[in-house]
């Protein structure tokens, strides 16, 4: 399926057209798959021998055929003028011996063979009008349609032939040598006829164009050197686009090449050589015009196609320029497509309605590698003005891989198959993707959904197709569009209609219970309700049309059938929803309101309502005179029971009315209802009650539940909360709220702790004078508590009112029943806020005391932070507990009063330094002091002791804060505040910690960020470092994982010095941190490789045996500019080059630094002082010819003998006039 590819394309969609079905035989043997065009479908297929067999694809049960002669290549006649399903179909083979039949097939596939011409007569008919030609080489087939057919011989000759009835032989038309410079059969690669033009791919991909009907040649593409490809050979197919705007050529090493013509031939118009000039009227009009008026400049501009206007005002000025930017992109691509000088009239009808738009494919074309399968060979190729589809097979036709190429995009989709399969040709013009499997036959496409497709189909087809194709693929019921509904409706078309609610039967039907694994109840119900309200469009179209038709005679019928087939629908959706789940929520009630509401309105379009005669169903087998009898020495309760019962609730109303029952009404029956099902669950009879509360329409659940909430019978509670806990119908908070009230119930057993005598009900009356609906409550409440044995308010106790009450209210409660032996164990804050609130001074001062007698409860500890925020008690109480507190020496004082005292301080502080008030300022040191120690530096009040000493300022004297806060771990609140513009306190932080905390470099350090100071936290990180380095000095030198670790922290603490250093602009001191850094490195680049070498704490008297020692140069480097060291390089050359022939030392060695002159001097008279040995004389050879110094280089080299240098120097172009002179001075 080759279209214009839609923004955010999709993948490959295999859609099966035919089921299992043996068309052709083994998949494995068939070499090619053709099948015709026509209403009955024929399939030919030719195995790898050239057997052809013949079936009908249309008819399941349809024959195979096999032909009596073998073939290469097999063409369908493509029958345009006829068409009629008598027609019978024409099928031409070729063999290898260039001979020609023609069969005749039925619609069944029945073969007849009509004509047969050999190789010989062909070649007869060819050197009648072409003597020249010897033989026939090849024979290629390139059209046949309409009894023509067009053969192209030696690649050189087109041969067209026709059968007439009249004579049952293949006629010759015409036979047309090429004007091309082709000579051999193994030049063509490919070849193709499209709108009456011949083209021909050779096997170096240069391609020539001919014209059929003379053949002369019109044009030539190269597509390797357009496309910028050397080395590409071994073309095997071509294709071109029914525009022709667009070819592409296909590899044997998998690559594509796509050439948009009408670009290639605006680069390359040489390569175009059927081309007119152009006819371009005059620029002056031929009548004697004057050149300066408006008529002669709108007939020059209009020659050069471009507007004229005769309004230079501004304004029209920039509404052309407006309409230039308005303009669209394609209007730069308008012109004449590169064929419009083609002779062909196909051609030229073509060029004449040939719009050109925006290409596809970039200037310059478009290359492609493909990524099939190994031994995967190109088989077919589709090309479109948008995309390409090649068709890859493997032997056996395994593997069969289809590559759909966008060529806008440039994006590559693949499809793989999963079964042998063989690809199936039809017709070049319809771009088909079909796949022969063992399934069946198959239609592949790209850039299109399942959704978009059958969306299409019913919009353009029909819906038993759509049908038919969702159940031959297995994919059960599809969502139908509404523009198809409102399509079908439009037409008559029931089966539309039909199919469309079908598909919608899934959507209205989920499954069991409405509930998906991963999905809530009322999510699910929610998800229907939505379903449901999309459908609602649909169903108004469906009573709009049965509205618009009822009127019509002529549209009767259709009416009745569509309200049938709608009311079924509806019926049937109203009956899944009320039958698949035991009781309806609100999302259910409201889909089952919208159905009902539809029902009712299309009620009044039916003939007649089918109303039986008398109302009899399997439940109520008697008759109403039996149950009115059996209702008579029943009472009204149980009438109404049996009723609700029976599903007779209208029969039991009028029954009671005629009894003259007042209650009748039928919110009074479902009043009767609920106290007889309450009646049922105190005799435990579950099942009865479940069923009148279904029955009258209520929630099971919910009604089970508030008769849990609001019941104060324990028992029945207790049964409810069993059953509801089978439903998971309570949450958490109920379950716990019901554990609770066991708990009261347990407790009420007991005596009440505090007051044991009866409750006087008359103090609890007096309390609910002012409000009625408070005396009422409380009436029934001690009307209920006398009635009870033990007497307790607590006895009727609700789970309605417990969900109401805090934890507080809970704790009180249950504490007001303990014992006071169990009341010690509970959280003291608790305690405290119940023993307060009853101003119960003798135990809150009990437990502040703390008694030690021997009977005394066993209290919690009380903090200070409880008596100042959970008491409840009144002022008097509380200044006892105060005073009892002071007296026991436990701070109470609130951090807000603490706050205060703090502010006033500083004030008093601030007061008595304006006025030089000496005795004053000691006075408030003292108090400070005090309250620091006394109250600040406990519990809270950190931040205060902060506040305190910024406040006052006297870091000096008030150091005993530092102590308070690095004793409690809180030193760094004091870097929390804004301080970095305070330099006293830095002054005084850094004081106290070089006097009294010199060894915490953590805190230096952070002091240190705190307030910036980059060079001390250098500093800091530098001596950590170094002794670092000291305590390695110290231990005995050993390789081992203590040292490395020891290493890296070293490594670690130099970076971070030499980036504060850095960061403060101490270059000097961050520079001597990188050299020591380096050094380190080194020393843990000889660790890790095992090596015993040691460059760090060297002593100067070890620093140049150590040097000597170092294998590299840069090691020696690194040494140097730790140490401050210069080496003696002469010496260090003369034991590394001269002795030991080192000679990469002397490399890098010469990257780093320049060989002087001085320095071989230097390492020559190191070499006449010492006795070296024979080699090391070769060594200095090649040593002097390093040096730059022509005359140093000469005088060494005589100095140590080394005489073919000397005269090589000598006689040297460059170098003896230089050296002529210079030892001629």
């Amino acid at each position: 399926m080759l279209r214009a590819r839609s923004s955010g394309g999709c993948g490959a969609l295999e859609v099966r057209l035919l089921a299992e079905r043996d068309a052709c035989g083994a998949l494995e043997d068939a070499a090619a798959l053709e099948l015709s065009r026509g209403p009955s479908v024929l399939c030919c297929c030719v195995n790898r021998a050239g057997e052809v067999r013949v079936r009908s694809v249309s008819e399941s049960r349809a024959a195979l055929h096999t032909l009596q002669h073998t073939c290469t290549d097999v063409v369908w006649e493509d029958q345009w003028e006829s068409s009629g399903r008598d027609v019978k179909l024409k099928l031409l083979l070729l063999d290898s011996r260039c001979a020609l039949r023609l069969y005749e097939l039925d619609p069944q596939g029945q073969p007849l063979l009509l004509c047969e011409r050999s190789s010989d007569s062909l070649l007869q008919c060819v050197q009648h009008r072409h003597p020249d030609v010897p033989e026939l080489l090849s024979l290629r087939p390139l059209w046949f349609a309409d009894g023509c057919c067009v053969l192209l011989l030696n690649t050189c000759l087109l041969l067209q032939l026709r059968w007439t009835d009249q004579t049952a032989q293949l006629e010759t038309l015409s036979c047309v040598r090429l004007a091309s410079p082709l000579q051999t059969e193994d030049a063509c690669a490919d070849c193709r006829l499209c709108r009456g033009t011949l083209f021909i791919l050779l096997r170096t991909g240069l391609t020539y164009v001919f014209d059929s009907t003379d053949g002369k040649l019109l044009a030539s593409v190269d597509f390797p050197s357009y496309c910028g490809l050397a080395d590409v050979s071994s073309f095997c197919l071509f294709q071109i686009s029914q525009d022709l705007s667009t070819a592409v050529s296909v590899t044997r090493q998998n690559q594509a090449l796509a050439v948009d013509l009408n670009h290639y031939f605006r680069k390359y118009p040489d390569h175009l050589h059927c081309r007119s000039a152009p006819n371009r009227p005059l620029l002056r009009p031929t009548e004697s015009w004057d050149q300066d008026s408006l008529a002669s400049s709108v007939h020059s501009l209009s020659v050069l196609d471009k507007p004229f206007q005769t309004d230079r005002s501004w304004e029209a000025r920039l509404s052309s320029l407006y309409g230039r930017s308005k303009a669209p992109e394609g209007r730069g691509y308008q012109g004449s497509p590169w064929y419009r000088d083609f002779p062909h009239v196909e051609c030229r009808r073509a060029a004449a309605t040939a719009k050109l738009s925006q290409p596809s494919v970039k200037p310059g074309g478009a290359v492609t590698r493909f990524d099939v399968p190994d031994g995967a060979t190109a088989a077919g190729l589709n090309v479109s003005e948008f995309s390409a589809l090649v068709t890859f097979v493997c032997p056996g036709n395994t593997n069969t891989v289809l590559a759909y190429w966008d060529l806008e995009g440039q994006s590559v989709t693949y499809h793989r198959a999963d079964a042998p399969a063989a690809p199936v040709q039809r017709s070049a013009e319809e771009h088909l993707c079909l796949l022969l499997k063992p399934s069946g036959l198959s239609v592949v496409l790209f850039c299109v959904t399942q959704d978009e497709l059958l969306n299409r189909l019913m919009v353009f087809g029909t819906a038993g197709t759509v049908d038919s194709l969702c159940h031959l693929n297995a994919w059960g019921r599809c969502s139908i569009p509404i523009h198809a509904l409102q399509a079908g409706l439009k037409n008559h078309q029931l089966d539309t209609v039909d199919f469309f609610l079908k598909s919608k039967e899934n959507i209205l039907s989920p499954a069991s219970g409405f509930v998906l694994p991963d999905q809530t109840p009322a999510a699910s119900t929610q998800s229907l309700l939505r379903s449901k309200t999309a459908l609602c469009p649909a169903l108004d179209l469906l009573r709009s049309a049965i509205h618009d038709t009822h009127t019509e005679a002529q549209s009767q019928q259709f009416c009745d059938q569509l309200l049938s087939i709608t009311l079924t629908f509806l019926n049937t959706q109203t009956k899944v929803l009320l039958t698949s789940t035991h009781e309806l929520d609100e999302n259910l009630q409201e889909c089952v309101q919208i159905l009902d509401g539809y029902i009712s309105d299309l009620r009044r379009y039916m003939k007649k309502f089918p109303w039986p005669d008398t109302c009899v169903s399997p439940d109520a087998p008697v008759s109403s005179a039996d149950t009115e009898q059996e209702w008579q020495s029943l009472s009204d309760e149980e009438v109404v029971q049996h009723a609700i019962l029976s599903r007779r609730i209208p029969h039991a109303q009028a029954f009671l009315r005629r009894r003259g029952c007042v209650e009748c009404s039928l919110e009074d029956i479902r009043k009767t209802g609920l106290r007889r099902t309450f009646t049922c669950l105190t005799h435990r009879d579950l099942q009865q009650a479940k069923t009148l509360l279904t029955h009258m329409g209520f929630n099971v659940k919910e009604q089970l539940h508030s008769i849990c909430v609001f019941t104060a019978d324990r028992d029945l509670r207790a049964f409810m909360v069993e059953e509801l806990q089978k439903q998971s119908y309570l949450s958490c908070e109920e379950l716990q709220q019901v554990e609770f009230i066991q708990t009261i119930n347990n407790l009420c057993s007991t005596p009440a702790t505090r007051c044991s005598s009866r409750l006087d009900t008359s103090r609890v009356l007096q309390m609910s004078r002012s409000d009625p609906e408070s005396r009422r409550l409380l009436q029934e409440i001690t009307q209920e508590a006398d009635s009870s044995p033990c007497g307790s308010l607590l006895d009727p106790v609700r789970l309605d009112w417990v969900r109401y009450w805090d934890r507080d209210t809970q704790s009180s409660i249950l504490l007001s029943r303990l014992q006071p032996s169990a009341q010690g164990s509970w959280d003291a804050s608790v305690l405290w806020s119940y023993l307060t609130s009853l101003h119960d001074g003798v135990r809150a001062s009990a437990w502040v005391c703390s008694s030690t007698a021997a009977d005394a409860p066993r209290w919690p500890a009380l903090a200070p932070h409880i008596i100042n925020h959970r008491s409840r008690c009144g002022r008097y109480l509380r200044d006892q507990i105060l005073d009892l507190l002071a007296r026991s020496d436990i701070p109470t004082v609130p951090l807000s009063e603490l706050s205060c005292t703090v502010e006033i301080l500083i004030l008093a502080h601030d007061c008595f330094s304006l006025t030089c008030n000496m005795e004053g300022i000691v006075r408030v040191l003292q108090a400070a002091r005090h309250l620091s120690h006394s109250h600040l530096a406990h519990g809270d009040g950190y931040g205060l002791l902060v506040r305190l000493l910024t406040g006052i300022g006297r870091y000096n004297e008030m150091t005993y804060i530092f102590d308070l806060l690095h004793q409690n771990h809180r030193f760094e609140m004091l870097l929390r505040k804004k301080v970095e513009s305070n330099v006293r306190l830095k002054t005084a932080l850094l004081d106290y910690i070089k006097r009294c905390l010199p060894g915490d470099s953590e805190k230096h350090n952070m002091v240190a960020l705190c307030f910036s100071m980059r060079r001390e936290i250098g500093e800091n990180h530098e001596a950590a470092a170094r002794t670092q380095l000291k305590i390695i000095e110290s231990q005995p030198w050993a390789i081992t994982a203590d040292l490395k670790s020891a290493l890296m922290k070293v490594l670690t603490l130099l970076k971070d010095a030499a980036e504060s250093y850095s960061k403060d602009s101490c270059v000097r001191q961050a520079v001597k941190c990188v050299k020591l850094a380096k050094l380190v490195t080194l020393q843990l680049h000889f660790v890790t490789q095992g090596q015993e070498q040691r460059v760090i704490n060297l002593r100067p008297a070890d620093l140049q045996s150590t040097i000597v020692s170092l294998p590299r140069c840069y090691q020696v480097f690194v040494l140097a500019e730790a140490y401050d060291h210069s080496p003696d390089w002469a010496e260090l050359l003369y034991q590394k080059v001269i002795l030991r022939g080192d000679f990469s030392y002397l490399e890098e060695f010469n990257r780093h630094r320049a060989l002087s002159a001085g320095l071989f001097e230097d390492i020559s008279k190191k070499m006449s002082h010492h006795k070296a040995p024979a080699s090391s004389s070769q060594n200095l050879k090649k040593l002097l010819s390093h040096c730059e110094d022509v005359y140093t280089h000469y005088k060494l080299a005589y100095e140590h003998k080394f005489l073919d240098v000397a005269n090589m120097l000598l006689q040297d172009s460059k170098t003896n006039s230089f050296l002529k002179d210079r030892l001629g001075t």
